[in-house]
């Protein structure tokens, strides 16, 4: 886990008048709040109290806290940097990820929204290849977490199935999440959920340059402006859904 910058922790003892302990305290609050490591938490902490965090955190830690906290939270808009000056033209990419219950895979979603927001940030136009796949991406590793949280009932979905899937949601593939998810009692994605989650799959798939060369040979799909804002659109319904 990494350190909370020691610079920042002074500051925030000056600027709140508390002691060490204390201060760990109020981190860990925020910590539950916001379901961030430590020192990420640290930095919202100290944003909300008006403290310049420009010089102690890196341009992946506010696109990583960005792209965890709600959309209609106002800390960093207007952080003066470089970085985060793109925000008042662009609204960052927001996925809630409160409901994640696994450790592991929150980390690999915090990392993968926090490349996300970059290249949706920087360089969307030139990267939607990027937007698509890292939205398939998210979005697989969301329902994947659901469906282990819901294992049993997910099992039982699965068994009803033609086709013969493992006891382990982990070796499934997306098309197969989708369709269980679809299946159970009650249901964790609702019908119009179907098309959108395979053509995610779809897209995604293009990570893969075989895939790719066929299907932009057979079916004309390629990556593009449109298609990238699609993908993050589902993505973000596919968040709701599964959050609530």
């Amino acid at each position: 886990m990494q350190q909370i910058n020691q610079d920042l922790f002074t500051a925030l003892k000056k600027k709140l008048g508390v002691g060490k302990r204390r201060l760990y305290v109020l981190i860990q609050q925020k910590v539950a709040e916001t379901r961030l490591d430590r020192h990420l938490a640290a930095i919202v902490l100290a944003s909300e109290h008006g403290i310049a965090i420009a010089k102690y955190a890196s341009s992946e830690d506010l696109a990583m806290i960005r792209g965890t906290l709600p959309q209609d939270s106002q800390v960093l808009h207007g952080t003066p940097t470089t970085k985060t000056r793109v925000v008042k033209t662009i609204e960052p990419i927001s996925v809630d990820l409160t409901f994640v219950s696994s450790s592991e895979l929150k980390k690999i979603l915090q990392r993968d929204l926090a490349e996300l927001n970059a290249a949706y940030s920087q360089i969307f136009k030139k990267a939607p290849k990027t937007c698509m796949v890292l939205s398939g991406s998210i979005a697989e590793a969301l329902l994947l977490d659901s469906l282990l949280q819901n294992k049993t009932n997910a099992l039982a979905a699965a068994a009803c199935l033609p086709k013969r899937l493992s006891t382990n949601p982990e070796d499934w593939y997306l098309y197969d999440m989708v369709t269980v998810a679809m299946k159970m009692s009650p249901p964790l994605l609702p019908t119009d959920a179907e098309t959108g989650a395979n053509q995610l799959r779809q897209w995604r798939n293009l990570i893969h340059p075989g895939r790719e060369l066929k299907d932009s040979r057979n079916k004309r799909i390629k990556p593009t402006v449109a298609r990238a804002r699609n993908a993050i659109a589902f993505l973000q319904f596919i968040a709701e859904v599964l959050g609530r």
